[in-house]
């Protein structure tokens, strides 16, 4: 959806201003929202990402703290 050039300046400014009246709740917000993003980050996606940066299923295992067999089923998952 494509704003008007009008809505989109009456949406920034009322956003700024809400940033300004209620900083204690964009705080809470965005906390919350990290903390999701950092439960979401499981074990899977950590060694997906160490195996594209060029560890070996041993090291995958021995940083996330799993069996190399685990990291191997992980890894040859489709």
């Amino acid at each position: 959806m494509e704003l008007s050039k009008k809505a989109r300046e009456l949406r920034n400014k009322y956003a700024r201003e809400y940033r300004q009246k209620h900083p204690e709740k964009i705080r809470e917000y965005n906390r919350r929202h990290w903390e999701k993003k950092a439960a979401g980050y499981t074990p899977e996606m950590q060694a997906k990402e160490l195996s594209l940066q060029g560890y070996t299923q041993r090291q995958i295992a021995d940083e996330l703290g799993v069996s190399a067999a685990t990291v191997n089923t992980i890894l040859n998952k489709r």
